[in-house]
């Protein structure tokens, strides 16, 4: 049983910790505290080690000059053939997101649905990476599980390839049939069910098959099957498994992009020996009808992340004893002490709410800010007014008084807002 909870360990190190690799990087990054409520969520000891991170693979950038009719035999027009097709792994849009937490020896895994949508943004997750970048996409996957994440490792489909091939490949069980064609990217998927020996390339396209009910789910569960695969590939090759690890990850650093240090390295590998895979997940969504998205929401993600990690829930039921904010830069006159009320009818002490007017209004969406001590503090309002979450170093003192949280209504303020309540109110909307 150590012994195969030590090959258990480079399920993270093989798919997710390859972005830790990052000894080649001179600085290192400060990483996030975790306050007293977060700990209590993961389950941690006030002194136990800690280290967390967003691995996120990059999806196929498909290109191609024009495309050529597909004739059928009486002449109707069947499909497209592309003309000089170009595919890179380096695309915008991440394919592939996964959480991983280190917490004392133990390895834990969430992934996240890459249809998952972001109001402030009007997309979906997958293509922050486009619009923000690896940071943006890192604090993003924070705002959702609400814990801090310490560290992103952007990975491209070439290293899901490589490091199945220099394994001499692995066989994954295949749940069910799989076929698809790609005209336009030039793949073909054509899997039968069963153990099947696959090389890199074959891997990838096992990994990245989506026609199935549940879709992004089900190639979520694929993405686990091929890890568990390599582990059962290092285990029959009898190799030194930790010292393995390094030199693959080192042949293929051009496939990683991350801001891990050499500090956070050293501490990983002294640890490497010990660690154990405790749980893999999928974040806990539901399907949008008609939309072709899913949403979250927080107060159940919290009640997961407390179940995944063996801590303690939130109860989101009453409010925090914790001062708000509100700044109105909705540009609708009054609808900012129309939060306020709503707010105190919602349970929350008239004491603790103060309203400031923003001076005009703002095109940004309605979104909350909160600094690490209040941070936890946040879920009640993100849960409660369906407002996206901000982590922020520090606020700037209002009314001599130290910010902490900070409700900022934007231009959608006010199809927020209950339509009876704005009413009363004399606001239009």
């Amino acid at each position: 049983m150590r012994a195969r909870a030590r090959l258990v360990t480079l399920l993270g190190v093989l798919v997710a910790l390859a972005g830790l690799a990052g000894y080649w990087l001179t600085r290192d990054v400060q990483r996030g505290a975790l306050s007293a409520d977060q700990r209590r969520l993961l389950g941690l000891d006030e002194d136990e080690f800690h280290v967390s991170f967003v691995v996120a693979g990059r999806d196929l950038a498909i290109g191609y000059d024009r495309s050529e009719p597909i004739y059928a035999q009486d002449g109707t027009i069947v499909g497209w053939r592309p003309v000089n097709l170009r595919t890179s792994t380096l695309g915008t849009n991440t394919d592939t997101i996964l959480y991983v937490s280190i917490s004392g020896d133990d390895i834990t895994m969430i992934a996240i649905p890459r249809d998952v949508w972001l109001d402030d943004l009007v997309t979906r997750v997958n293509a922050v990476y486009y619009f923000r970048g690896a940071e943006g996409l890192r604090s993003r996957v924070e705002a959702i599980l609400g814990v801090p994440v310490d560290f992103y490792a952007i990975v491209s489909l070439d290293i899901f390839q490589n490091l199945v091939d220099a394994l001499g490949g692995v066989t994954v069980d295949v749940p069910y049939r799989m076929y698809y064609r790609d005209t336009a990217g030039g793949m073909l998927i054509d899997f039968q069910p069963g153990p099947q020996h696959m090389d890199g390339v074959a891997a990838s396209k096992f990994i990245r098959y989506r026609n199935t009910l549940r879709g992004d789910i089900d190639r979520i569960d694929n993405v686990k099957r091929l890890a568990y695969a390599m582990l059962q590939r290092l285990k029959e090759m009898n190799v030194r498994a930790v010292t393995l690890v390094p030199s693959l990850v080192e042949t293929y650093l051009a496939d990683v992009e991350t801001n891990a240090s050499p500090a956070l390295v050293r501490q990983l590998a002294a640890r490497v020996p010990n660690l154990r895979l405790a749980a893999t997940a999928t974040l806990p969504v539901h399907e949008v009808e008609g939309r072709g998205y899913v949403r979250y929401d927080p107060a159940e993600v919290n009640a997961f992340i407390a179940q995944t990690f063996g801590g303690e829930a939130r109860d989101f039921s009453e409010p925090p004893e914790q001062a708000l904010l509100v700044t109105d830069r909705s540009g609708v006159p009054g609808l900012g002490q129309v939060y306020v009320d709503t707010l105190v009818a919602a349970g929350v002490p008239a004491e603790l709410v103060t309203l400031r007017d923003g001076g005009g209004e703002e095109p940004g969406p309605t979104r909350l800010y909160a600094t690490l001590e209040a941070w936890s503090d946040a879920d009640y309002y993100a849960e409660l007014l369906h407002a996206s979450k901000q982590q922020v170093d520090r606020m700037d003192p209002y009314d001599g008084k130290r910010v902490r949280l900070e409700l900022v209504l934007g231009a959608d303020a006010a199809e927020r807002v209950d339509h009876r309540t704005a009413v009363m109110a004399g606001v239009a909307r």
